[in-house]
């Protein structure tokens, strides 16, 4: 099943010579392990670069992005199986 969604979450990146790594998110109290980016791109909303994440856990599909003005991460997307 295929959710959008734009919710505010807590997650945990490695950021390294201008790159960004998203580690896990917590979602409805539970902590979400990133187990692959498939791809990520870039767009803008206004003067503020937004970074895009798709990411998975091995079983489900999952949306972030981080607002690089804001500092603040969402999930916009998620497929369960």
């Amino acid at each position: 099943m295929a959710v959008d969604m734009n919710e505010p979450v807590r997650v945990a990146a490695v950021f390294t010579r201008g790159e960004v790594c998203p580690v896990w998110f917590d979602r409805k109290g539970m902590q979400v392990r990133v187990r692959e980016t498939a791809f990520s791109w870039t767009t803008r909303e206004g003067s503020s670069t937004v970074l895009h994440f798709s990411v998975t856990d091995g079983h489900n599909l999952y949306e972030l992005r981080f607002n690089t003005g804001t500092l603040s991460w969402q999930l916009t997307y998620s497929e369960t199986p």
